[in-house]
């Protein structure tokens, strides 16, 4: 969630208001990554929507992650007054997405969510914002409905491929040029499928935070996938899966 210096991140949704719905039980894990160009350098990184344990790699580094976890199962509540009121005033001035993804255009506006919450922050923090890419855009999908439909949750898919690997795949990486590539994942059902939650969630993290507001980072792309990469949520109607690629490089290659 390293050819410079690289970091972990997060995504968004307004916080559900009736007593009912923030009682209502939640599952929520995260986890994150930072890789660059050459060296390989492997630690484990899971977490959940209170506490993550994520990579610290270092400048130069590849590294491949094979982090998993069972879901932690939390009620809403488990996000305190302070962060919730944190979380809305994060989330304001951002477009609204839906709770539950039924279509193309939900997951659109999750990403748009996402990705405006992200720069707000970066914002804050007087830093230049993330820009959309591409070919993160297709690693960080592709990513997030591999989780889904394989029902795995980690950095590394099961046949290895790595964050790194997935990027220079797509064609992000240039072939001799300094990169660095980050990662975040989430997933969540009920009140924590939404952007709003996982990105309060991965704030809350300072490895998440890190890459969120990472300076040596300057493209992203936002994975989101309806459903969940574990059995037994069917009866949640919101379920989603998140994969939110960090990237920077130098030279150009077919993804700008």
């Amino acid at each position: 969630m390293t050819a410079t210096e690289p970091s972990p991140g997060t995504t968004s949704r307004p916080l559900p208001r009736s007593p009912a719905r923030v009682l209502a039980a939640v599952a929520v894990l995260c986890a994150c990554l930072a890789t660059g160009a050459s060296a390989a350098v492997a630690r484990p990184a899971t977490g959940t929507l209170t506490d993550v344990t994520a990579f610290a790699p270092m400048a130069g580094a590849s590294v491949p992650d094979g982090d998993t976890g069972a879901p932690v199962i939390r009620s809403a509540a488990a996000l305190d007054a302070p962060r919730a009121t944190a979380a809305r005033r994060a989330a304001h001035g951002c477009p609204s997405a839906p709770a539950v993804l039924r279509s193309r255009g939900d997951v659109i506006r999750t990403q748009r969510r996402m990705l405006c919450l992200m720069n707000r922050a970066r914002a804050r923090a007087g830093l230049a914002p993330l820009h959309p890419n591409q070919c993160l855009h297709r690693v960080a999908s592709r990513h997030a409905h591999d989780m889904v439909n394989r029902r795995y949750f980690a950095h590394t898919t099961p046949n290895g491929w790595d964050p790194g690997r997935r990027a220079r795949a797509s064609g992000y990486v240039p072939r001799s040029a300094s990169w660095i590539v980050g990662e975040n994942i989430a997933w969540g059902v009920g009140g924590a499928a939404t952007a709003g939650w996982v990105f309060n969630a991965w704030m809350h993290s300072p490895p998440h935070r890190r890459n969120i507001l990472g300076r040596q980072f300057r493209d992203v792309g936002i994975g989101v996938a309806p459903g969940v990469p574990a059995h037994g949520f069917r009866a949640y109607a919101a379920r989603a899966t998140f994969s939110v690629e960090f990237g920077a490089h130098q030279g150009r290659t077919r993804c700008g």
